[in-house]
């Protein structure tokens, strides 16, 4: 008797539904989620999103920290990290261990070239967010700390479609025109309904 093998392409519909499965599991582990924003490019966002994590990791919680600046990727130069995460016995990412308490994941652990350029378009932003959520085993957190690219394009509205409660942080400095540019930040936060959780250096927790 001949076996006919199934040939069918998988269901796209299905694949989906796996993929949203998987992020809201892994975001089901996760506490508090911040992501770390400013309108103007230069004003220390990336050091304050790596100083934010490490400040909550030595303060004994566990901390992750997602670079979805996908053009400049900087966390792992900060924290010094090299190499790619590992995969594990369940099929996921490992984020890349800076301490004991603080992980990491970024698109520059994936490129070959540390000056490669990422050349993409939204869609595939998205796709590589939703990625570094749904398949990277960041395991159970007190906090995930998300550093954005300045402006409020596609990764920004990206983590707010993704992560309904997920709270802003907006990083500015005292110039004008960055004072200009982060009130558009704070708008776009109340536009897609986002708590405004600490702007212009005054963070404090609820």
């Amino acid at each position: 008797m001949v076996e006919i093998q199934n040939n069918m392409p998988p269901d796209p519909q299905k694949a989906e539904a796996e993929k949203d499965a998987a992020v809201k599991k892994s975001l089901g582990k996760i506490k508090n989620k911040i992501m770390v924003m400013s309108g103007k490019g230069g004003v220390g966002k990336t050091s304050t999103s790596v100083n934010l994590a490490i400040a909550l990791a030595n303060a004994g919680h566990k901390v992750g920290i997602m670079d979805v600046d996908l053009h400049g990727p900087d966390v792992p130069r900060m924290l010094g990290l090299d190499g790619m995460p590992e995969l594990n016995s369940n099929n996921k990412l490992n984020p890349i261990k800076y301490s004991e308490n603080l992980s990491a994941i970024s698109i520059e652990s994936f490129t070959p070239g540390k000056d490669d350029a990422i050349i993409w378009r939204g869609p595939l932003k998205y796709a590589a967010i939703r990625q570094f959520i749904g398949d990277v085993d960041w395991g159970e957190l007190d906090f995930l700390v998300i550093d954005s690219p300045p402006g409020t394009g596609d990764e920004p509205l990206t983590v707010a479609q993704i992560i309904a409660d997920a709270k802003a942080v907006i990083v500015t400095t005292p110039q004008e025109v960055a004072l200009a540019d982060v009130r558009k930040s704070i708008n776009f936060c109340k536009t897609v309904k986002m708590e405004i959780f600490g702007k212009n250096g005054d963070l404090r927790a609820n």
